[in-house]
């Protein structure tokens, strides 16, 4: 059991390469991200025993995946076989769909492994983590249904939790410059590999003066993160910053 628990724990590794900035697509999707062209949504259904899945697309007119689904003690698969995708042409998504694990078992996270659209090359995403969520809409009564496979136990995990969300690390220096007299806040969201490295920023609120939102940016791009962490092994995340320039 040991032997198997190491072995998927370095499935994980392997599939956390830092992305570059080169590698990011433009911005045109719903869901877009450095990290994976396909995310999804997962939450247990009123009966307790099952699961919806949808599952979101930049692209494409079919799409086949994995998903990885994990609870505190087990990890299991997901396998989508290709179906249409429907919707703008950039942003796609599924038909939500049951999926059934093979006994009753807590889900708690999961992330999409791999994906391949219009029956292309298997793309192999980095370990994007996401909480099991409160609701799946648009299920259909006659939605499809999926087994889900045991993958394998996980055994006790040494850093003693399952997940950790990144962490800002040391302190941020302040924004430098003279803005004015009033304090004023910008805040980034700020994708962040496994390695800790901030990849991509997006500004969520400005502070309304360039120069304030321009240093902030500037800060954050020099800053060393602490990555997340799932199964004790660094993976890439997401953080939101709210910076204050303060005369």
């Amino acid at each position: 059991m040991a032997r198997k628990s190491a072995a998927f724990l370095v499935a994980l590794a392997c599939s956390l390469m830092p992305v570059r900035a080169s590698e990011v697509q433009a911005a045109h999707w719903t869901h877009d991200n450095p990290f994976c062209g396909v995310l999804a949504a997962v939450a247990p259904l009123r009966d307790g025993l099952r699961y919806g899945l949808r599952l979101f697309s930049q692209q494409g007119v079919t799409l086949a995946a994995h998903v990885t689904l994990v609870s505190d003690t087990d990890a299991y698969d997901a396998l989508v076989s290709e179906s249409n995708l429907f919707g703008p042409r950039n942003d796609r998504e599924l038909n939500p769909i049951v999926v059934t694990l093979p006994s009753k078992d807590l889900l708690k996270f999961f992330f999409v492994d791999s994906y391949s659209v219009d029956g292309g090359t298997k793309v192999t995403c980095p370990s994007y983590v996401f909480a099991i969520g409160s609701q799946v809409v648009g299920l259909d009564d006659d939605a499809e249904v999926i087994s889900a496979q045991h993958v394998q136990s996980l055994g006790r995990l040494p850093c003693g939790q399952m997940y950790f969300p990144p962490q800002i690390g040391h302190q941020f220096e302040g924004i430098i410059g003279s803005y004015g007299d009033k304090r004023l806040t910008t805040s980034y969201r700020i994708f962040i590999d496994s390695a800790g490295q901030p990849i991509r920023e997006e500004l969520i609120a400005s502070s309304g003066v360039v120069g304030v939102d321009t240093g902030a940016l500037g800060t954050i791009q020099g800053h060393q993160f602490v990555p997340a962490k799932f199964l004790c092994t660094p993976v890439v995340g997401v953080i939101d910053i709210e910076m204050e320039y303060d005369p």
